[in-house]
């Protein structure tokens, strides 16, 4: 849901919402330091780079579950909420105004999605 957010998308050729000024570009296993898979299948550690009401209670590098070949390539940095490493470090929340993002699935990430989701709708409207 989150590829949806950005500009424009490699998985596709049609413009995507431009809510987040970022591109979706395929993982270049090419460059990887080490001998990966994609997709992206599995628990892994999410980092978040700042203090917000979206990841409150849930301690740093709490692993989530993924499934994808598709990174965001961002234009802000600022927007950027969180990061994983997979081989090389990629975002995997974003946040502008009211809009959230997440590249994982917390729906799939037991008690920590449960925790993620639990924020979001807690979230203020405004």
């Amino acid at each position: 849901g989150m590829q949806i957010m950005a500009n424009r998308s490699e998985e596709g050729e049609l413009d995507g919402l431009g809510w987040i000024d970022a591109e979706v570009k395929r993982f270049d296993v090419t460059r990887f330091s080490q001998a990966t898979h994609l997709p992206h299948m599995g628990w892994n550690d999410v980092s978040p780079l700042i203090e917000t009401p979206l990841f409150a209670g849930i301690e740093r590098d709490a692993r989530f579950y993924f499934l994808h070949s598709y990174y965001f390539s961002h234009k802000e940095r600022g927007q950027v909420l969180a990061q994983t490493d997979y081989s090389g470090l990629f975002t995997s929340a974003v946040n502008r105004g009211n809009i959230f993002g997440v590249q994982f699935h917390p729906e799939k990430s037991h008690y920590w999605g449960a925790r993620l989701l639990k924020n979001f709708a807690e979230l203020p409207l405004c």
